[in-house]
């Protein structure tokens, strides 16, 4: 009868757990790659279809790959004029400016607006605090007829100004980098002080840069929010050639409407970009959301 030893128990016990937890791994694995290309089917199917005919889009059973792949579609797409120089280069040139213009305002605003909330001391703090936070309960339609009046007066209408100025500040984002903020030890701005470092400095060197993953955050949610904006540009920009994508794209739906392929890739060129974006800093972005909320 052979008789095993304490150690080499200990050893299968450990490969057990090994080969157990290798299992689980898998597992996990293989249960995120099904859910997400679950999430990304519609995608995946809505991008093939910018290669198909339209009778191919529109046919019972569908079929995933085109019998014939018309990259052309592409081409054709992106050559359309309808006059006055809107074309969908103008359009993502102009959509991309507008996003990136008010996510690196929101960026400049927010945080400092954020560490005067996480830092300083000033009569009203928490009064300011808690009205800014009772603005988001306001829907957005109560202020619409408001805030276009104010647009006209000011001679901001038919200009990118009226999507910059009202997108330069939102409650949301000062509260999240203000939450963020309140993490970061104070010990670390103390020792700045004690350099010699003055309050703008210490923002500017020491917070901000502790405060990046907040910061992308702040970056991505805002660049989405104002690629994807549809009534705000519909109603403040007049001039074709100075439409977001869209706007754009319900115009350029309408005038295509029975050419589904043309239609689905005018809908990639607004949906590839933020795809991108997020792909590239989901990290980023995750670890601010987790952040966010560690000290209140």
């Amino acid at each position: 009868m052979t008789t095993i030893t304490a150690p080499r128990r200990g050893h299968i016990a450990r490969e057990k757990v090994a080969r157990a937890r290798l299992m689980g791994d898998i597992f996990r694995y293989v249960l995120l790659i099904v859910l997400g290309l679950i999430a990304l089917a519609p995608f995946i199917l809505a991008f093939m279809g910018t290669f198909k005919t339209d009778a191919e889009i529109i046919a019972y059973p569908p079929k995933f790959f085109p019998k014939e792949w018309l990259i052309g579609n592409w081409a054709k797409t992106w050559a359309t004029d309808l006059g006055q120089g809107a074309t969908f280069p103008r359009w993502l040139l102009n959509t991309a400016v507008v996003s990136v213009g008010s996510a690196v305002l929101q960026l400049i605003f927010c945080s400092m607006a954020a560490y005067a909330f996480a830092r300083l001391h000033f009569p009203g703090r928490d009064v300011v605090f808690i009205f800014m936070l009772a603005s988001m309960m306001i829907p957005g339609a109560v202020t619409l007829i408001p805030a276009y009046v104010l647009m006209t007066k000011i001679h901001f209408v038919n200009t990118y100004w009226s999507l910059l100025v009202p997108g330069a500040i939102s409650a949301g984002n000062i509260f999240l980098l203000t939450q963020f903020l309140k993490s970061i030890p104070r010990e670390l701005e103390e020792a700045a002080f004690i350099d010699g470092a003055s309050r703008f400095r210490i923002y500017k060197d020491v917070v901000i840069p502790l405060a990046r993953p907040a910061m992308l955050t702040v970056f991505i949610l805002q660049f989405q929010g104002m690629w994807n904006a549809f009534m705000a540009p519909l109603l403040y920009l007049n001039t074709p050639r100075m439409w977001v994508l869209n706007v754009a794209l319900s115009v350029f739906q309408q005038q295509y409407k029975a050419q589904w392929n043309l239609t689905l890739v005018a809908a990639m060129f607004n949906a590839i970009p933020v795809l991108l974006l997020f792909a590239f800093f989901s990290r980023y972005y995750i670890e601010g959301i987790s952040f966010a909320g560690l000290k209140g």
